[in-house]
């Protein structure tokens, strides 16, 4: 008999799935994992009750992490991802060739350990790549402490609950600053705006106090629901909103995200022009 996932995030709002199998159900040191192979979704990952990726529509959330920002960079060469244990975001990093090194710190080694396993339709076997270099900590201590810099930092985190509460501190994003190449760019997962209008304003406000540049792109996954979800991103150099695609880069296979969609990301809607 199928079971039903029930994933209370927001109060007042549930979201139900129909599961045929349960792959993976256990707690970790930091969390409680599942993997789920569902009717509508494909397999989905959920960390402490909370959709973290499917692989009905992660495109819409990876693609849009890593290819707004890494096709407008000149020469970008050193990849950081905060987060990230499903692989999804280091896959599509690595379509392209010319990247030399990607740095993944995910506090939980057991995600990326069952990710390995179950979501290969997911992340293409990216988490055992050799240009991929793991670390298992907390992020913050990460950017807080490394000598590297870097060209694009990506901020791949779970909400502000749990082992994700270190990731949305003012601290956090002073590490981040200070990892950043000077012509480098950072971009952040920000909360599905409408339902989580706070998140997206503590984020906002955190960057423009730090960066000389930031702003919102936008993007629709439908497993993350409540509209629009906001990726913050921000830099000391580079305008996002008035960059160009490098000329000669090349064109690789996408689901969601081309060029016409990250033109049109930039553009917010009034409510949130508001909070900006």
């Amino acid at each position: 008999m199928n079971t039903i996932f029930k994933e209370i995030l927001h109060k007042g709002l549930k979201q139900e799935i129909l599961i045929k199998k349960v792959l993976i159900d256990k707690k970790s040191k930091f969390q409680k994992i599942q993997v789920l192979d569902t009717l509508i979704y494909g397999k989905i990952l959920v960390l402490d009750g909370i959709i973290q990726i499917t692989e009905k529509d992660e495109a819409a959330y990876s693609e849009m992490l890593v290819h707004p920002a890494i096709q407008i960079l000149k020469n970008p060469k050193d990849i950081l991802i905060i987060g990230g244990g499903d692989g999804a975001v280091a896959e599509e990093i690595l379509k392209y060739n010319f990247i030399n090194k990607i740095d993944l710190v995910d506090i939980d080694e057991e995600v990326i350990k069952i990710s390995k396993k179950y979501l290969k339709k997911i992340n293409k076997s990216s988490l055992t790549n050799k240009k991929v270099n793991l670390f298992y900590e907390d992020a913050l201590n990460f950017v807080s402490n490394t000598k590297n810099k870097y060209d694009l930092i990506i901020a791949d985190r779970p909400d502000p609950v749990g082992a994700g509460k270190s990731l949305f501190k003012k601290e956090f994003y002073n590490g981040v600053n200070n990892s950043l190449k000077s012509n480098g760019i950072a971009i952040f997962q920000s909360g599905v705006t409408f339902l989580q209008k706070k998140e997206t304003r503590e984020v906002i406000q955190h960057v423009k106090g730090i960066f000389k540049k930031s702003g919102v792109m936008l993007t629709v996954v439908p497993s993350y629901i409540g509209g629009f979800m906001a990726l913050v991103w921000s830099s000391n150099q580079i305008d996002m909103l008035n960059s160009k695609i490098v000329k000669g880069r090349k064109k690789i296979k996408t689901l969601y995200y081309n060029d016409e969609i990250r033109k049109a990301s930039l553009c917010s809607p009034n409510f949130i022009k508001l909070i900006l």
